[in-house]
């Protein structure tokens, strides 16, 4: 073997070393490079927000994630990380969702391609996810009170993350958000509302005039009761009158509280409903109703049910009788009180007959 082959391959090994090292040198240098453009590609989510419907400590809650992509990627996945302390459901299908919009933030859409999650560890959720649009804020809820329940202790440094992911799983984008927890997140509102019961008569008199045998006469003007009120089991009204008929004091004894005699213009008050004829002695009273508004069934009495002339039942001079009640509140519930009369040929003249209805009403509250 020549020297000057030796020298050669002296010189080619010195060159392989050279090599090698360069090689070794340029990857520790690239090296780092290459993985600071890895990690770059993971850039942080323009908006992120996730609201907890509750935030008192130890209450499990609902809530809902909303996050704006910042880089273009494929995703196939979104990552919720629970503040630490969070109890968070083990079981991936109890984390049920849901895009129904619950007054989410001015411009936010419907979480395009999310379902149950597939996959729970530790304190990540992982659910999929369709394909997001750079730009445009999405959110869904989560709807399982279940699924997470808040820390134990009052804190607003409860920190979580929200992760957009491609398959894999690799990072695309990813951002923090701050969820406080109070020890009440509840304010107890009171208030009255007093009792009220309005009952108002819309006059004092009823003058029915001269009186003729050939015709019923009926009140020109009857009288109305409107009743307004929040008596939630509801109302009623009732009635009597002085006599028990019309009283004349120039034929005979008119008392408060006693029936007007025979020869009197009286009436029966036995509850029975009828119609006055032309030219039969008779009296009584017809209620007819109207109400606006109110919870309640306004009913008038059988007995004092009006609407046509002549038609009612007879008042007592010895005890209230209903004239008609309901069963809620009502709004101008109005009773309509027309008096009729019918004479009779033998009727006593007199100008001074003359009778007085009292009318009362409650609330069954």
């Amino acid at each position: 073997m020549s020297a000057n082959y030796l020298i050669k391959r002296l010189h080619d090994v010195k060159k392989t070393h050279v090599l090698l090292a360069l090689v070794f040198t340029f990857g520790v240098l690239v090296s780092p490079v290459v993985a600071n453009i890895h990690t770059a590609y993971a850039a942080a989510l323009t908006e992120v927000a996730v609201r907890f419907d509750r935030i008192m400590v130890n209450t499990a809650t609902t809530g809902t994630v909303c996050a704006k992509p910042a880089t273009a990627g494929t995703e196939a996945s979104v990552k919720v990380t629970f503040p630490a302390g969070y109890t968070v459901d083990s079981t991936a299908s109890h984390h049920t969702i849901s895009t129904t919009n619950l007054d989410w933030p001015s411009g936010a859409s419907a979480w395009l391609g999310i379902g149950t999650a597939t996959l729970v560890s530790g304190q990540d959720v992982t659910f999929p996810s369709g394909d997001l649009v750079v730009g445009t804020l999405y959110c869904f809820n989560w709807t399982s009170t279940s699924a997470i329940t808040n820390q134990s202790s009052p804190s607003s440094t409860n920190t979580g993350t929200v992760t957009t992911q491609a398959s894999g799983p690799s990072t695309i984008d990813s951002a923090t958000f701050i969820a406080p927890t109070i020890s009440n997140d509840q304010i107890v509102v009171t208030a009255t509302v007093p009792q009220a019961f309005s009952f108002a008569l819309s006059g004092n008199t009823d003058a029915l005039g001269t009186l003729s045998t050939s015709s019923v006469t009926t009140s020109a003007t009857p009288r109305t009761v409107t009743i307004n009120t929040n008596a939630k089991s509801g109302w009623q009204v009732w009635a009597k009158d002085s006599y028990q008929g019309l009283c004349s004091p120039s034929i005979g004894t008119c008392t408060d509280g006693v029936a007007a005699s025979s020869n009197q213009l009286n009436t029966t008050a036995t509850g029975n409903n009828r119609t006055l004829s032309a030219g039969t002695e008779d009296y009584n009273l017809g209620v007819t109703s109207t109400q606006a508004g109110g919870s309640g069934t306004l009913t008038v009495a059988t007995a004092f049910v009006g609407g046509s002339l002549g038609k009612g039942g007879g008042l007592s001079a010895t005890a209230l009788q209903s004239l008609a009640a309901s069963d809620g509140t009502a709004d101008t519930a109005v009773l309509t009180l027309k008096n009729n009369v019918a004479i009779s040929g033998t009727t006593g003249a007199a100008t001074d007959y003359s009778d007085t209805i009292t009318v009362v009403g409650a609330g069954l509250f």
